[in-house]
């Protein structure tokens, strides 16, 4: 059996011969100590393709690669879904991030919420952060591509500009709510965009589940247990990708 081979995000990958980006050629080089003649599989995640990859040389200025041709990456999310997620105390979307990214999130919207207790002020540079995260989870789990990480808004413009549209099916987590999610799993599977919306630690306020049904937008429940907001992500998006065969259609 052979080995997986090495795995490399590389933004704007190119076919020829190119001097690799200095984060690439860092972990390339130093963290795998690849030397002339060495193979790796590099991928573009914002454009889902991969090619095969030849180190040339590698000094203290520069490691020269040969990239082969272009190709579709041979594990992508091919259904959209979405999260739109109420950013937690400290680092809890670094993990909501990691989580979305391995069970095949196409875009993740951070979401300041009523009750949000964490406020940051810099969310361009977050989304940044985050964009970072999910790239790296693509690599660790083998995804060729990674979910766009949108700037952080509030809950109702979330709601107004991914849940809604046509072959959008969306749901809104609820404790309160008589209506389990695996009732309407099936046509979560089956939709051509899910979007699932999770509230902070003290839940959607009563203005936020309103604009949720005036939306549309079906309140579920995950049954008697209550999980944090960083566990939801898993729990939801793991049964998505199991009604949606484990990732049959996403290859």
């Amino acid at each position: 059996m052979s080995a997986t081979p090495l795995r490399v995000p590389v933004e704007g990958l190119a076919e020829g011969a190119a001097t690799l980006p200095d984060d690439a050629a860092r972990y390339v080089t130093r963290v795998h100590r690849l030397g002339p003649g060495a193979r790796f599989v590099a991928f573009d995640p914002a454009r889902a393709v991969e090619a095969d990859v030849e180190v040339v040389s590698s000094d203290r200025r520069a490691t020269r690669v040969i990239t082969g041709p272009l190709r579709p990456a041979s594990v992508r999310a091919t259904q959209g879904l979405t999260l739109v997620q109420a950013i937690g105390k400290g680092d809890k979307l670094d993990e909501v991030v990691r989580d979305a990214t391995e069970l095949g999130a196409t875009r993740v919207v951070p979401v300041l919420a009523a009750r949000s207790i964490a406020r940051p002020t810099d969310g361009d540079a977050r989304s940044r952060r985050w964009r970072r995260i999910a790239i790296e989870a693509a690599r660790q789990s083998g995804r060729g591509d990674a979910p766009e990480i949108e700037v952080p808004t509030s809950v109702a413009d979330a709601i107004g500009r991914f849940a809604t549209g046509r072959g959008v099916v969306a749901v809104c987590l609820d404790p309160t709510s008589a209506v389990p999610l695996g009732r309407v799993l099936a046509r979560l599977a089956a939709a051509d965009e899910a979007v699932v919306v999770v509230g902070p630690e003290g839940g959607l306020d009563d203005e936020e589940l309103q604009a949720a049904d005036r939306a549309g937008v079906a309140r579920v429940s995950l049954g008697a247990f209550v999980l944090r907001t960083e566990t939801v992500c898993a729990a939801v998006l793991g049964a998505i990708l199991v009604a949606r065969g484990a990732g049959e259609g996403d290859r």
